[in-house]
């Protein structure tokens, strides 16, 4: 390496970390101004300057052409250089540069490159040492550098990078095939699977990509971008795309394959030992020990009409002053006992997952659809909360107690809608539910509750696939009757907890503060109902009782799905062993621990949920597409957003800035993408 350079010299360079050759062509600035091929110049430290490889010349000036000539004196050193870099046969340097060191007898393990140089080509020109270099530059595999020296690599270090290399070259090899593959599938419609194993690396990549999109492990979204980007798919979304790669490949079974069941690892099927262990417990049966007969009362269900697991059932008695209220909940605890096999597949799930398109039950379906389910004219063990309540909805007394009821009769909705109007069989008892339904809720706005009562879509997926929207009426008098009875019966529950020391699962829900000009109370109007649910704080579980501000309620239990929810379950079981005098099955740090476990479960249910019904929403409006449809502009600031009336979809619009809240506008829809997510809007003309 030479301490200084001189003008018109041929030298070595290190430039983007490779070997040039240069000219010479000054000093500035304490840089080296160099020529290099083709004309090119550039500036560089003296320490980046290597060897010497002719000296003198011509010194370039600064205008074009003498560059081009400076750039033609390297192109022809170039050419030296390359053919002695190609007469280099690295591997028997290595085996010479090897022995030799191993018979040094003071240990040698390195060589300079002079050295080398003279092993390999007999010379130690500058052109030598700069064709040496690059020479073991390219091999990359006999040996390696140490600063300006060179140490012959051991025979196992040099087989294991051969391999290596090997391993490297096949997974190129496969990694292209599979590219071109793909660009095959996108063009013809289906992939040819070759199942190679770096295919079905990218495979799975894809997979996962499409599954859980911006979640992908960073490693496997880089092998699924990459073949993405390499099968010339056109796309809106990533995950979209890896979807429709995966649909070719055949990955996926079809084109609405619900990615939510996937991707949160929801539990499809029940294993064997959980159903044998349920049909054998609803062949034992249930005991009416210790339970209070109930069965003369005029119960019935009110439910929607596809309802499969009817957890809860209804009475109403004119009392003198008021009324008597009985909310009758299926007790599956004499069925499952905590720790079973049953118990410990319901804990895991959770809850019952309801998408559009499909529906996982918590129990299987021999206890969930019949033998714990209130199915009407049978009796059933239940967990019974009577309450008595004035004329103003006040409770003036209540007790809880283990029974046996018989339902009388079942009811959807619309029926009992119209029972309460009516001269029928059930017209009285459904106009008392009614009755109570506005009693409590106008004692519970009084208490500061809030209600907000706008109208819900729900979808549902036909078995050809169809999308039909049921538009739910936040009006219906036995829907709020239902409401509010279960309400009741999470308040009585409640107290009961508190007051008896029953460690059980409370809902808690801190004040919020409403926004200006919303009082609270009932909220009707779609623009104050998005207002206020942006200030309502989530609802949380917990231990400890305290109160739930959106019911206006001190303390509040969820206690009447336990078909359908472990926490409803878990504390039904410590009341009910309360009323029967045995110890409660849990402590409180078990609930503790179930309270946070069927937390994060319902947190994520409510996730898929909403991404399913996203998805079919979105199916439903392909078929309106280049149709005109109505909508309402419910939010400008800061980003205007419409709800489209029809679907009660809410949609960023950002074509409508500056249009007030509250305007009605009539919208295209121009695209839909249902698996990226897409929907494209724009104001009709006019």
């Amino acid at each position: 390496m030479t301490d200084t350079v001189r003008p018109g010299s041929l030298v070595t360079v290190w430039e983007g970390g490779e070997l040039m050759l240069g000219v010479v062509a000054g000093e500035e600035k304490r840089r080296v101004r160099l020529i290099l091929e083709g004309g090119r110049e550039i500036r560089v430290q003296p320490a980046r300057i290597g060897w010497e490889v002719e000296d003198g010349g011509p010194v370039p000036g600064t205008t074009v052409e003498a560059r081009r000539q400076a750039g033609r004196r390297v192109e022809h050193i170039e050419r030296d250089v390359a053919g002695r870099t190609q007469s280099i046969d690295v591997p028997v340097l290595w085996e010479i540069a090897y022995e030799e060191a191993a018979n040094s007898a003071r240990g040698r393990t390195d060589f300079d490159t002079e050295e080398l140089a003279d092993l390999a080509l007999d010379d130690r020109s500058g052109a030598a040492m700069a064709a040496l270099v690059r020479a073991l530059r390219a091999d990359g595999l006999h040996f390696t550098r140490k600063g300006e020296r060179w140490e012959p690599r051991r025979p196992e270090q040099v087989a294991e990078l051969r391999l290596e290399r090997e391993r490297v070259k096949t997974r190129e090899s496969e990694t292209s095939s599979f590219f071109e593959a793909l660009r095959g599938a996108v063009r013809d419609g289906q992939l040819r699977a070759s199942g190679g194993e770096f295919e079905a690396r990218y495979l799975e990549a894809l997979r996962q990509l499409a599954i859980h999109d911006e979640d992908t492990p960073e490693a496997a979204r880089d092998l699924a971008l990459a073949a993405l980007e390499a099968s010339g798919l056109r796309h809106d979304r990533p995950h979209e795309g890896a979807f429709r790669l995966c649909r070719l490949a055949g990955v996926f079974a079809h084109a609405d394959v619900n990615l939510q069941v996937l991707r949160y690892d929801l539990r499809i099927e029940f294993p064997p030992a959980v159903l044998e262990h349920a049909a054998a417990a609803a062949r034992r049966g249930w005991s009416k020990e210790g339970r209070e007969d109930l069965t003369g009362l005029e119960t019935l269900t009110i439910d929607g009409p596809s309802t499969r697991e009817v957890d809860d059932a209804l009475s109403a008695e004119p009392i003198e002053g008021g009324l008597r209220i009985g909310v009758h909940i299926a007790d599956p605890g004499a069925w499952v006992e905590p720790g079973d096999p049953v118990d410990g597949e319901a804990q895991a799930r959770g809850l019952t997952h309801y998408h559009p398109d499909l529906r996982l039950p918590m129990f299987p379906s021999v206890l969930s659809e019949e033998s714990a389910s209130l199915l009407e004219g049978v009796e059933r063990p239940a967990l019974s909360f009577i309450v008595d309540l004035d004329d103003a909805g006040g409770v003036r007394a209540s007790r809880v107690v283990r029974s046996v009821i018989q339902v009388k009769a079942r009811m959807d909705y619309d029926a009992a809608d119209r029972a309460a109007e009516s001269s029928g069989t059930w017209a009285g008892l459904v106009a008392r539910l009614v009755r109570f339904g506005d009693l409590r809720e106008q004692a519970r706005l009084a208490r500061g509750a809030i209600s907000i009562r706008i109208p819900e879509i729900d979808l549902h997926v036909g078995p050809d696939g169809r999308v039909e929207l049921e538009r739910i009426d936040p009006a219906s008098p036995s829907r709020r009757a239902v409401s509010e009875a279960m309400v009741l019966a999470g308040e009585v529950g409640a107290a009961l907890c508190v007051a008896s020391g029953i460690p059980a699962i409370f809902r808690r829900q801190a004040a919020a503060e409403l926004p200006q000009g919303i009082e609270g109370g009932v909220v009707s109007e779609p623009i104050a109902a998005r207002r206020v649910r942006r200030v309502l704080t989530r609802a949380e579980s917990s231990v400890r009782p305290g109160p739930h501000h959106g019911l206006g309620l001190p303390a509040y239990v969820q206690v009447t799905s336990p078909l359908r929810r472990f926490q409803d379950l878990a504390t039904q079981r410590q009341i009910g062993a309360h009323l029967a005098g045995r110890p409660a099955p849990y402590d409180g740090s078990a609930m503790q621990r179930i309270a946070a476990t069927t937390e994060q479960v319902e947190l994520e249910a409510r996730r898929a949920e909403r991404a399913a019904e996203d998805y079919w929403m979105l199916r439903y409006l392909e078929g309106s597409v280049g149709e005109t449809i109505e909508a309402l502009v419910v939010e400008s600031d800061p980003r205007p957003i419409v709800l489209l009336l029809e679907t009660l979809r809410e949609q960023p619009l950002p074509s409508l800035a500056g249009v007030e809240a509250g305007t009605p506008v009539r919208l295209v829809v121009q695209r839909v993408n249902p698996r990226a997510g897409l929907l494209v809007l724009r104001l009709a003309d006019g």
